[in-house]
């Protein structure tokens, strides 16, 4: 199994390099490829069956738009293709139409999906999160600059429980499509929810009960205080 990881000098905040070193203890016998920014990433010569984009800040946002644009046909292949895909935090962000500065100007996105973002001039917003992809309960925590907004009613990622969707205003949160799961959850996702981690990779994981009791655990706290 080939997983990709993408730019990690830039693309590691929050503390989701966890989702990382969990799928490295998952699959032990895998091939990780680490892409950095001077490096044409692999999926577009060899075939990979993971990519993984992590959070980064809003400055490098740009920087990384412009180094995937170049191969966007190429993630949209993956995407058709059924390439599992996960990009936590702002990552999401960059598949989108554009963001928006607080100035009002506008990086344009990858405009693979049909969403937008706007960055917040307040202050940063948090919050724990609970929601629903399909029978399992997904938790996790939110610490962003921006919201997106758009259209994401026929492919949205979670239907939340406890907390926000893509904004405020909505409770559909995140984007998906065939094996792309895009969220602005962190905590990191993949260790917090070993079923999900299980409903991605399709093994058996490893310290599967362990993960299980912290994941109910957690589960409980989160409907008593969120």
């Amino acid at each position: 199994m080939n997983i990709e990881i993408l730019y990690p000098e830039y693309c590691n905040l929050y503390g989701d390099t966890g989702n990382v070193k969990y799928l490295q203890k998952c699959l032990p016998n895998a091939n990780f490829i680490f892409t950095s920014l001077t490096s044409v990433p692999k999926f577009v010569n060899e075939k990979i069956d993971f990519l993984y984009i992590g959070p980064t800040t809003e400055n490098c946002q740009e920087e990384i738009i412009a180094l995937l644009e170049p191969y966007k046909k190429n993630i949209e292949e993956l995407i058709e293709n059924n390439t599992i895909i996960l990009t936590t935090g702002n990552s999401l962000e960059i598949f989108g139409q554009y963001i928006e500065k607080i100035d009002g100007t506008k990086i344009e996105g990858l405009k693979i999906f049909n969403t937008y973002a706007k960055r917040i001039d307040n202050d940063r917003f948090n919050e724990l999160s609970l929601g629903n992809f399909n029978d399992l309960e997904i938790v996790g925590f939110k610490n962003q600059l921006s919201h997106s907004y758009g259209e994401n009613s026929n492919n949205y990622f979670l239907e939340m429980q406890k907390g926000t969707g893509i904004n405020k205003e909505t409770k559909l949160e995140g984007i998906h499509k065939n094996n792309f799961y895009g969220t602005y959850l962190l905590g990191p996702i993949l260790p917090l929810n070993p079923d999900f981690t299980k409903h991605l990779l399709k093994i058996e994981i490893p310290y599967y009960e362990e993960a299980k009791k912290a994941y109910k655990l957690r589960l409980t706290e989160f409907k008593e205080r969120a």
